[in-house]
C-alpha cells in the first residue's frame, strides 16, 4: 500500500509540473567548426562573455547551418571560453527571413551582447547562457545546438544531425 501511494504521489508530481514549451525551429542538420586561433572573425569570441558571431554563409562546403544560421556566442560558464551555438531563426516566427540580432552592449567596437531581439515581433531571448531562454515576447525557446571542443586548441565543433 505504501509503494502504491508513493507511486500515485509521484504520478501527480510529474503531471503538474509546468510544460516548458520548447523551440518551433524545425530540426535542420548543423556542421561547422569554429578555429579561435586561425579565423579572424572566429578569433573575436575570444573577447570575452558576451562576444558573437552571426554565420550566414557556409564556409565550407560540408557547412551546415541549421534552419536560419548560427548564432555563436561566447557565454557564461566555468571555462574562460564559453562556446554557446543557436539558430538565428526567431522561434515565433519559425521563419528563415525573421533572424535574431544580438542587442550590441559594446561601444568599442567589439561585439558584445547578452540578449537578442528579433526584429519582426520584438521577442527577447537570453543568449549567454547557453539556453535561449525567453525573456520577453516569447513562450518558445531559441534552438540550441550542441557545441564540443575538438582535439585541436582553440578549435570547436557545432553540431545537430
Amino acid at each position: 500500500m505504501k509503494n502504491f501511494i508513493s507511486s500515485l504521489l509521484l504520478i501527480c508530481i510529474v503531471l503538474s509540473c509546468k510544460e516548458e514549451i520548447y523551440s518551433t525551429i524545425p530540426t535542420a542538420q548543423v556542421s561547422y567548426k569554429l578555429n579561435l586561433n586561425l579565423y579572424e572573425a572566429d578569433a573575436q569570441l575570444n573577447a570575452g562573455v558576451g562576444a558573437w558571431l552571426c554565420i550566414t554563409q557556409k564556409r565550407l562546403e560540408t557547412d551546415r547551418l541549421g534552419f536560419g544560421g548560427l548564432l555563436i556566442v561566447n557565454g557564461i560558464g566555468e571555462e574562460v571560453i564559453n562556446i554557446y551555438a543557436y539558430d538565428l531563426a526567431c522561434p515565433n516566427e519559425a521563419d528563415r527571413n525573421a533572424l535574431i540580432i544580438p542587442e550590441n552592449t559594446n561601444e568599442t567596437g567589439i561585439p558584445m551582447a547578452i540578449t537578442a531581439k528579433c526584429p519582426k515581433c520584438g521577442a527577447v531571448f537570453n543568449i549567454i547562457d547557453g539556453y535561449g531562454t525567453p525573456q520577453s515576447g516569447s513562450k518558445y525557446y531559441l534552438r540550441t545546438y550542441q557545441v564540443m571542443k575538438t582535439m585541436n586548441s582553440g578549435e570547436y565543433l557545432v553540431a545537430h544531425y
